[in-house]
């Protein structure tokens, strides 16, 4: 998975933020994290927060639909994991069995390699 290299989660996480009209003090202490944290990750000193504070983050800042792709999609980047959005979904047994249906092993596991084609 690639996204744009011009933008940083940090970034997006700042300007979303503003547009909420949450001042960092509001939306850090709503979201029960430390200061120091706050803003290691709004300085992408620290990789973006774990999956569950994701999703918390995102009840409070109200995106748009692109935003909150881009959100779960930066997160997941440099965090290198899965999006969390797609995670999540992942969960449902029968949408796991659906999806293997479509894959094809024999290329996906030849060399043992797998590449986007």
């Amino acid at each position: 998975m690639t996204v744009d290299d011009s933008i940083k989660f940090c970034d997006l996480l700042a300007r979303m933020i503003k547009e909420a009209n949450l001042s960092n003090v509001k939306f850090y202490t709503a979201l029960g994290i430390k200061k120091p944290y706050f803003y290691d990750i709004l300085s992408g000193k620290v990789n973006p927060p774990p999956p569950e504070r994701q999703f918390a983050m995102l009840k409070l800042l109200n995106p748009t639909e692109e935003q909150r792709e881009l959100f779960f999609d930066l997160a997941a980047q440099e965090r290198n994991e899965v999006p969390a959005d797609i995670a999540e979904t992942l969960k449902d047994k029968k949408l796991r069995r659906k999806l293997r249906k479509g894959i094809d092993y024999e290329i996906l596991l030849k060399n043992g390699e797998c590449k986007d084609e």
